[in-house]
């Protein structure tokens, strides 16, 4: 297995949603406060519009050797399978404010339905964005408008009645409550990042509307924690029926089994599982 990134198995398995397939297959994203049009070219990643270089190479998390971490975790044979069909999935170091809201929207939600109501997010309340690459000048009526995540500030200044034109549904007072709570530093984002993974998911869950599974979410997909393995429905399901392991016992197991890669180990799991349309019971 090569260490190479796989644009459609990372940006198709669950963890983001501001990123946009094109009719090219190359893929259009929004990060920092920048457009990027992402392609694999010669088995090289190629960002278009990138100006801030290492925030990118630390987004895709290029330092990381996953083929060592995916070999390790292919000492077992269903991880092994799960893993070679997920070939080229990185786990990516989004913003965790925006990882944090993102997830606060998750939950009884699908994929598109969440790009939805975050677009529709950032377009009232973010900042229009520049976007100058071979396909769009910038300057053409015709070229699509993007925005930046809005800040905590900006959305802890509202109410959730404010929220009201980005469907969000009973999520609208999660958001805000998150928005008051970190933009008035009742919860500190930079010191969770310093907090083992307990203390870390217990600072989050002060947060109205986050409980453990948004909380794990916001710490594998926010931080970069990839000891942590969240727990939803899907990945309770499939550790019972491929594992046969009962909901107690899962977080034995998975410390047992996959050690400080489950955050990696859930991602290969969700996204075979998912794309075989394994059956749950929701």
């Amino acid at each position: 297995m090569t260490n190479a990134i796989n644009l459609f198995h990372t940006f198709e398995c669950g963890q983001c949603f501001r990123w946009n397939r094109q009719p090219n297959s190359s893929y259009i994203g929004v990060a920092n406060g920048e457009v990027v049009r992402a392609a694999v070219t010669g088995g090289e990643l190629v960002l278009e519009g990138a100006k801030d270089k290492d925030f990118w190479r630390n987004y895709f998390d290029m330092d990381s050797d996953y083929a060592g971490i995916a070999s390790k975790l292919g000492k077992d044979k269903i991880l092994k399978k799960c893993a070679e069909y997920g070939y080229g999935i990185r786990i990516l170091r989004q913003q965790p404010w925006e990882a944090l809201v993102s997830f606060i929207i998750s939950p009884n939600n699908n994929i598109p339905r969440i790009k939805g109501i975050i677009e529709r997010l950032c377009a009232l309340y973010g900042e229009p964005l520049e976007f100058k690459d071979k396909c769009h000048s910038g300057l053409d009526p015709q070229s699509p408008v993007y925005y930046s995540f809005p800040a905590p500030e900006v959305l802890s200044r509202l109410a959730p009645a404010d929220l009201a034109p980005i469907r969000a549904g009973f999520r609208d007072k999660y958001i805000i409550d998150a928005a008051k709570k970190i933009a008035g530093c009742e919860v500190d984002l930079h010191a969770i990042a310093r907090l083992p993974a307990g203390a870390a998911r217990s600072e989050l869950m002060k947060i109205s509307g986050v409980g453990k599974k948004v909380a794990d979410c916001t710490l594998l997909f926010g931080f970069g924690r990839l000891d942590v393995f969240p727990q939803d429905v899907w990945i309770k399901r499939i550790l019972a029926e491929v594992y046969n392991v009962a909901p107690a016992g899962i977080d034995e197991f998975v410390a047992r089994k996959f050690g400080a890669y489950g955050g990696l180990a859930q991602q290969y799991l969700f996204y075979y599982y998912r794309e075989h349309k394994m059956a749950i019971n929701n």
